[in-house]
């Protein structure tokens, strides 16, 4: 059994723009990111998450408040920022000590590793809400996003990695919630779901995520984190146009680990989901 850590990045709301140049400014995008490994993964990975915290934020800031040391691309940027010189506020107390360009290159390299050891199989959907809101603006775009992460899980479990099932888990969210309890999801994947040879067996997957208490799941809290990794450095791959070069995005580790398209092998319409579609997808790498 796979189980997928589910996190986002961005907003849901509809309320869009346009920058400058034509392009859709990065605040007008909205990612849903899911990271699979087996249930058998769970218990290691979790644990090796925990003690790259300890050696990176000290035992001490550890024992404290957990969001002391939640790793958060977010929080990881503006260590970058402060690591480089910048007088910048707002990462979590534990983040003290990440505060030079040594001590930022350990935790950059040790979440890397992560990806590198357990070699997790990722999903991301990228949603355009200004193209959206051109092609159909009822859509809301966090039901797109979960359609396309069923469809495009079941197409692969269905098509690669057969013989497997496969659980979302993520943490408790009254937005999310509420859509799937409304029959609104099961709606939106239904309408967008692929009509033809390959179409979605959803069957393989369980019809509603997991939502954890993260006071109680201290295992999956600590994996649903790297979901939040990936839906950041995903969004800034598409608001970008290429392949994001911050280290501290974690690209050139996340982006082996995105599940291969069943037919042509590559990531994009695999792993890398954009909606609607923009016919050329920007480079990976």
């Amino acid at each position: 059994m796979l189980l997928f850590y589910v996190d986002e990045s961005g907003g849901t709301s509809m309320n869009v723009g346009v920058a400058a140049d034509g392009r859709t400014p990065v605040r007008d995008l909205f990612a849903l990111a899911a990271v699979g490994i087996h249930d058998s993964s769970r218990e290691p990975l979790a644990e090796e998450i925990v003690r790259l915290k300890e050696r990176n934020f000290g035992a001490e800031a550890l024992g404290s408040d957990w969001g002391a040391t939640e790793i958060k691309a977010r929080h990881l940027w503006l260590a970058s920022r402060r690591a480089h010189g910048e007088q910048v506020a707002g990462a979590p107390a534990g983040y003290a000590g990440v505060a030079d360009k040594k001590h930022l290159n350990d935790l950059l390299r040790d979440l890397g590793q992560l990806f590198a050891k357990f070699r997790p199989l990722v999903f991301s959907v990228v949603v355009d809400k200004r193209a959206l809101a051109a092609v159909d603006p009822t859509l809301n775009p966090l039901g797109v996003a979960y359609a396309r992460l069923y469809e495009r899980v079941a197409q692969t479990l269905g098509s690669v990695n057969r013989g497997e099932g496969a659980i979302f888990v993520a943490d408790r969210q009254d937005e999310h919630e509420a859509y799937f309890n409304s029959g609104a999801m099961h709606e939106v994947r239904q309408g967008l779901a692929s009509k033809g040879a390959n179409r979605p067996n959803f069957n393989l997957v369980v019809d509603k995520p997991v939502w954890i208490d993260p006071t109680l799941s201290t295992w999956d809290r600590e994996l649903i984190q790297l979901a939040d990794l990936v839906a950041f450095a995903t969004r800034a791959w598409y608001g970008a146009g290429q392949p994001p070069t911050d280290r501290h995005l974690l690209w050139d580790k996340i982006e082996p680990c995105f599940a291969a398209h069943w037919n042509t092998t590559k990531a994009q319409g695999g792993g890398i989901i954009v909606f609607p579609d923009p016919g050329k997808y920007p480079p990976v790498r």
